[in-house]
């Protein structure tokens, strides 16, 4: 698991660090609307801690990076890739709502988009969210996913779109760091 840059953005693996971050992301009511129930601290902490055991397992079968902006070495958000099968993903990104408004969600995306189908040889990422989740659509949709109606969910409260590595183009990321 590498950290890389975009034009703007640092992307590097989840850390102790950035425990604060996660906590203020998980127990923020109106980040999590569209997820679910916003967590408590005490619940958001055994989760950052879950989560960073499972990203030191030998096979992860779920990566997560911390978002940095390069001007400011701000800490904006997390986004991660959990494994569906050995070729493919689902992608989930939370900012924090001031890091909105800046194509800086478009920007991480693409970025991991590249990595996922160039080191990691995925073949396709999915993007699940809520179907009331507008903001996330409007992403999706400057990303390059698409929308294939064999692919929904039976309940109809979300959404999933695709991105497969034959049909996107895209170079976003412009240093692969260690």
């Amino acid at each position: 698991m590498h950290s890389f840059t975009t034009e703007r953005l640092l992307i590097r693996p989840l850390a102790e660090q950035d425990k604060e971050l996660y906590l203020s992301l998980y127990t923020d009511a109106k980040i999590m609307r569209h997820i679910g129930t916003p967590f408590t601290v005490e619940v958001a902490e055994q989760a950052f801690s879950k989560t960073i055991r499972a990203m030191n397992k030998p096979n992860p079968t779920m990566m997560t990076w911390a978002i940095i902006t390069l001007d400011k070495n701000e800490v904006i958000g997390l986004e991660a890739l959990n494994f569906q099968s050995p070729d493919c993903a689902e992608i989930g990104v939370m900012l924090l709502r001031r890091s909105n408004g800046r194509l800086l969600p478009e920007e991480a995306i693409n970025g991991l988009l590249e990595y996922g189908f160039n080191h990691l040889l995925l073949q396709q990422v999915n993007a699940r969210y809520a179907s009331k989740n507008l903001a996330t659509a409007r992403v999706a949709k400057k990303t390059g996913f698409t929308f294939i109606e064999t692919n929904q969910p039976a309940d109809n409260l979300s959404i999933i779109e695709s991105v497969y590595k034959n049909t996107w183009r895209g170079q976003y990321i412009k240093t692969l760091l260690g």
